[in-house]
């Protein structure tokens, strides 16, 4: 009985039934074809010749085989069906397009066969694609590794008749069947075979070349915690080479996160340098890219992935935009069909990269949105925990505006244009150096001072009102921050960069936020808002508009406490900060919960603003005059605002 449904079988009818039965009971040494022969050499060094013989001989028997990858799911089909009857056979590298009606296809199928005391086989590289009837009634549940040079040794010398020399399982872990088999030819020696098989890997291995030209990490500027993390990694992998620690001690599995332009990709070719191991970059997008985007395929790439890094290692695999495998939790219905497989998968794998014994992978993950990552992914034993890069301060602004500049401006001091460019990432330094030197060129001169502000701080284009409007904006945060005892102000600019009009750079304390914390922080995303109420009685639209606006950040971090902190009504947990978004959407109750505690905070933070307003007009006026202006000068204006209220006082007294 076939699976007529399933387009991944290879259909053996068209071999001739003896041929089947001489190939089937032929031993290992037999003179047949790789793509015959590796299978059989796969199973047999798994379960040898009496487990073979058990399936075979068995008449009422339900087998179950995981294929090492998508690859190997219709060669091994194929294997097992050779020279033994099958009462019913199923293969599955992917979901069915129609879940629900081909499930019951194949499980009245299964039941039938394994009820009537019948033959029942199943082949898939992720059991959860087979039938739930035929996993769980199964006599054997085969396991296959991917090979390893023993068995492809094997293979080489019954097709040969000479046994290679020199195959390591680094190029074979690397290749998959049909690399496999086409390397192994008849009529070919063992050595030309190795050699096919060490072409074949060096051709999949390809090594990020550009870190060749990556500054060192002791050379790097900013990234605090988690340029202290991969130093203390490279000290790890020294020790590790000398022999002192096992590679198991090595904290090497972690995600980065941080905004666009702050430099993920960059630090991981300076670790990779500092450190002297290759860098295997791959994205979530590029799996899509560089396949037909089919699940298999999809599958495939992964596999493709974590076997280059294996075949490297030691080794970095830069797991990028990894945000974009979605999380399990906010997953609807119709997108849990197709992506499950896909991250069960791509947490399988990394179990084996991660715990297996000889791996030697340091695993690194990078996004833009921490939140939205599946639990599973940053747990210990996988992604162990999540660093977050943060933007760079002032000072770290000035060496990153050095290392780019190189041997220019060598005599001009940097902090003025690093104080103006407080906000930006190093992407953004590396743009404002371009234009800086485009610039110089058109005048036909060496750059100038003049040439790289004129790159940050462009000539102001945006109206009187405007420029009014958005510095009263900036200074509401600054000042509601401030006020409350939120952290030190470490800059307020309204120089235009990008789509960004201005900012207000808030140094936490990094406290456990309690309610109240919470609730403040709350208040300074409304600061810029209620600041353009209070003082021009109307509001733009700077608050709002993006997933990353005032008001967006502040409705989550509302949520939140409600849904995930228990600082609501109720404790139960309901959602991390990633996944309240889902639940106000559906949830109208809720959101008007959340709608009444924001507009409740809102309206302290307008009367916090009214009793302020002195303050927020002269640190507005200040960045009118100056674009910029950083801690120090923050606190020039508070000290000079509250010398003139005391001097009001004392004057009205």
């Amino acid at each position: 009985m076939a699976d007529e449904n399933n387009e991944d079988i290879w259909d053996n009818d068209v071999l001739e039934a003896a041929e089947a039965e001489e190939l089937r009971n032929r031993p290992i040494g037999a003179k047949r074809g790789a793509h015959f022969l590796l299978p059989q050499a796969l199973v047999e060094n798994a379960i040898g010749m009496a487990g073979i013989e058990q399936i075979r001989n068995t008449k009422s028997f339900c087998l179950v085989a995981q294929a090492p990858s998508v690859d190997w799911v219709a060669p091994l089909h194929r294997y097992f069906r050779m020279g033994t009857d099958w009462d019913f056979h199923h293969s599955k590298t992917a979901p069915p397009k129609y879940q629900a009606q081909q499930d019951e296809v194949t499980k009245d199928q299964t039941t039938q066969a394994i009820a009537m005391g019948g033959r029942c086989l199943g082949v898939s590289q992720q059991l959860s694609l087979l039938p739930n009837a035929m996993v769980a009634a199964a006599d054997m549940t085969l396991v296959l590794p991917h090979p390893t040079a023993r068995v492809v040794n094997a293979v080489i010398k019954s097709v040969t008749g000479r046994m290679p020399r020199g195959l390591d399982d680094r190029t074979v872990s690397v290749l998959d069947f049909g690399e496999i088999a086409t390397s192994i030819r008849s009529g070919s020696s063992a050595r030309a075979c190795v050699d096919r098989l060490r072409a074949a890997a060096l051709r999949k291995v390809r090594p990020d070349q550009s870190v060749d030209d990556a500054p060192l990490l002791e050379d790097l500027h900013g990234y605090g915690a988690a340029r202290q993390w991969c130093n203390e990694l490279v000290q790890d992998l020294d020790a590790w080479r000398r022999g002192e620690i096992p590679f198991s001690a090595v904290s090497s599995n972690v995600v980065l996160s941080g905004p666009p332009g702050v430099g993920k990709t960059t630090l991981m070719k300076s670790l990779a340098r500092s450190a002297g191991v290759p860098l295997i970059a791959t994205s979530v997008g590029s799996w899509f890219a560089n396949s037909p985007g089919f699940l298999d395929s999809v599958i495939k790439q992964i596999d493709s992935a974590f076997a280059q890094a294996r075949a490297a290692a030691p080794a970095i695999l830069f797991l990028d935009e990894i945000d974009a495998v979605p999380n399990r939790a906010t997953l609807s219905p119709r997108g849990a069909d197709w992506w499950l497989p896909v991250i069960t998968h791509l947490l399988t794998v990394l179990d084996g990269a991660i715990s297996g014994a000889t791996e030697n992978l340091i695993v690194i993950g990078a996004t833009n949105h921490p939140e939205k990552l599946d639990a599973a992914l940053v747990r210990p034993g996988r992604l162990n925990r999540i660093i977050e890069i943060e933007r760079p301060d002032e000072t770290a602004l000035a060496g990153i505006f050095r290392q780019h500049l190189g041997g220019e401006l060598a005599d001009e001091d940097l902090t003025q244009v690093a104080s103006l460019s407080m906000g930006a990432t190093g992407a953004n330094v590396v743009e404002f150096v371009k234009s800086a030197r485009r610039r110089a060129r058109a005048a036909k001169r060496p750059m100038m001072m003049v040439d790289l502000t004129a790159a940050v701080a462009p000539e102001e284009e945006r109206s009187p009102d405007l420029m009014r409007r958005v510095a009263i904006h900036e200074a509401g945060h600054a000042v509601i921050a401030h006020v409350n005892g939120m952290g030190r102000i470490l800059g307020v600019s309204i120089v235009l960069s990008g789509d960004r009009g201005g900012f207000a750079h808030v140094e936490n304390d990094g406290r456990l936020p309690t309610k109240e914390d919470v609730e403040k922080l709350v208040m300074q995303r409304l600061g810029g808002r209620a600041a353009e109420q209070v003082m021009l009685a109307s509001v733009g639209t700077g608050s709002g508009g993006s997933e990353h606006s005032d008001l967006a950040v502040a409705t989550r971090q509302v949520a939140l406490m409600h849904l995930g902190l228990g600082m609501g009504d109720g404790l139960v947990y309901r959602a991390d900060e990633g996944g309240v978004d889902h639940i106000l959407a559906l949830d109208p109750r809720m959101t008007a919960v959340v709608d009444q505690d924001l507009k409740r905070l809102y309206a302290e933070t307008i009367a916090l603003a009214q009793r302020h307003v002195d303050l927020i007009e002269a640190v507005a006026n200040a960045l009118i005059e100056h674009r910029h202006i950083g801690p120090a000068k923050f606190l020039e204006v508070v000290d000079r605002v509250h010398a003139a209220r005391q001097m009001k006082e004392i004057g009205n007294g």
